[in-house]
């Protein structure tokens, strides 16, 4: 299983559903985000699943050039590796998701809305929404 795991970032890849799971730990700072989301792209190429759970609840506020650059440099690597779902566990701090809802609106409009967006409030809900999904899919 590949793994990275920083002060700021877990991220792995989880053969059970078939998915990347990145957790941020603490609020990151520009070049930690960055390098968290490049971790990100290097475990998308190993495995291409193309659906990422994303825990938010500790990423705090992101800068304009932060999430700038997510959508625009970021976002352009991760489709090319297949990157096509993403489920969002939402952080409770209202800046924290004003800055994710942000990212998902630019996002949605560079991609055209290719990209399926889900959010929840807790890890287990996402993950039962992936595995339903992934159910739904194979039949």
């Amino acid at each position: 299983m590949e793994k990275v795991s920083e002060s700021f970032v877990e991220i792995e890849y989880d053969q059970s559903l078939n998915i990347i799971s990145l957790k941020w730990l603490t609020s990151p700072s520009s070049q930690e985000f960055r390098m968290g989301m490049n971790h990100l792209i290097t475990i998308l190429q190993a495995y291409p699943t193309g659906t990422l759970l994303t825990d938010t609840t500790h990423l705090g506020a992101l800068s304009e050039e932060d999430q700038t650059w997510s959508y625009t440099e970021w976002l352009e690597q991760a489709v090319t590796y297949g990157y096509d779902t993403l489920v969002l566990i939402i952080s409770p701090d209202i800046f924290a998701q004003m800055a994710v809802e942000e990212i998902m609106a630019q996002a949605n409009a560079a991609t055209q809305g290719r990209i399926v967006n889900q959010y929840f409030d807790n890890e287990q809900d996402a993950r039962a929404w992936i595995k339903q999904r992934s159910e739904t899919e194979s039949q």
